[in-house]
């Protein structure tokens, strides 16, 4: 990257659907504020005009949000788009997408537009879509056009590296694995404490709280996770079952709850900022996903020493290894993960001295990899 690029802030386009909160976000806005904003600047190129969870925050930080047509609408009018703001918000030194296998576009657009840095990051490991032989040639061409114009190539775990950039493609060097960090600061001093939640919500002091954070999608396998705690239920009368989070699938998880008549146990909590002392308060966090591509709200729950039942389909890279986390295999049946969840709540949290070391021997501290980014965004690495 020239010296002139240097001596002013790096201009990065980030390509996303929106700016909820969810886990690809999430670490967007964890890069965001643990980088220095006296180098570098983010605009966000979102597919929607409604307001989002974090939209404010970026603008407050310096940042644009450019809402662009959806390409499933009109593919034409997007490329026109996301052209006419390269050529309106820019120069940009980097353009950085997150919109999976559309990244063949976006990157192909930016190698025309001579943006030097183009950076192609999955986020996931499957994503629901129907294989059928349109899917595949469409798949195989974008991922054709990511490789041959994408600068760097990265994703949360070697399966997510391996469903959008090929497989073997991490062994082979094509790709690196770049963790989804967080703060450590927002645990660090974090301590237990039932009351934050059984006072808002008006609980039982004995009550038993579960807890799950992650948007309402059928990747995340609400449905297994409310059948499972209604069989939970009928054992332990002081269970109840936290819910953050917003998404499409929300009033049919709703409905299912309505139906097994526990909507007096089960409590929807939204979309929430205080993540941290929502985990302090639960005592056991069930996370059942179909699919991640890591599972950064898995990561936050063992930075705040809370014991996790997770499915065997969660990549290992999600696991800290300090003894927190117990896999189920989703084929299992739904007394299993009662009898699970018994034993998993009985683990004791290690010291935080032990999760911070494992935060940092795994990757997921950011300010290490915040530090990494920045020397991708500047021709460094």
């Amino acid at each position: 990257m020239s010296k002139q690029v240097l001596e002013r802030k790096i201009k990065v386009l980030h390509v996303v659907g929106s700016m909820t909160a969810g886990g690809l976000e999430t670490l967007i806005m964890n890069l965001y504020r643990n980088m220095d904003r006296s180098k570098v600047q983010f605009d966000f190129a979102v597919q929607t005009n409604e307001k989002c969870f974090y939209d404010d925050e970026i603008i407050q930080k310096g940042g644009k949000i450019i809402p662009h047509p959806k390409p499933s609408d009109n593919l034409i009018k997007y490329k026109m788009a996301l052209k006419e703001t390269i050529k309106k918000y820019g120069p940009y030194d980097v353009i950085h997408s997150h919109v999976l296998f559309f990244s063949g576009v976006v990157i192909d657009i930016a190698n025309k537009e001579n943006i030097p840095i183009r950076i192609a990051h999955s986020h996931t490991s499957n994503n629901s879509k129907y294989n059928s032989l349109l899917r595949k040639m469409y798949k195989r061409i974008m991922r054709k056009k990511i490789i041959n114009n994408a600068t760097h190539l990265i994703g949360c775990s070697s399966e997510a590296c391996e469903f959008l950039f090929g497989n073997n493609s991490l062994e082979a060097g094509i790709t690196r694995h770049f963790p989804n960090a967080i703060d450590p600061k927002r645990f660090k001093t974090l301590k237990k404490d039932s009351n934050y939640l059984t006072n808002e919500l008006k609980l039982p002091d004995d009550s038993l709280i579960i807890g799950h954070i992650g948007r309402f999608t059928k990747a995340k396998n609400h449905v297994l996770l409310i059948e499972v705690f209604t069989e939970y239920l009928k054992r332990n009368a002081n269970a109840h079952l936290i819910l953050v989070g917003d998404g499409e699938e929300r009033k049919c998880i709703e409905q299912l709850v309505y139906e097994n008549m526990i909507e007096e146990n089960v409590h929807f909590l939204g979309l929430r900022e205080d993540i941290e002392k929502i985990l302090s308060a639960i005592d056991l966090f069930l996370f059942p996903s179909l699919y991640e591509g890591l599972g950064i709200a898995l990561i936050e729950a063992q930075a705040a020493g809370v014991p996790c039942l997770i499915s065997d389909t969660i990549p290992v890279e999600a696991d800290l290894n300090i003894g927190l986390a117990q896999r189920r295999n989703l084929s299992d049946k739904n007394d299993e993960w009662v009898q699970a969840i018994d034993e998993v709540k009985k683990i004791e949290s290690p010291s935080w001295d032990n999760r911070e070391s494992a935060l940092k021997d795994t990757g997921y501290d950011i300010n290490i990899s915040s530090k990494k980014l920045l020397k991708i965004y500047s021709g460094e690495e």
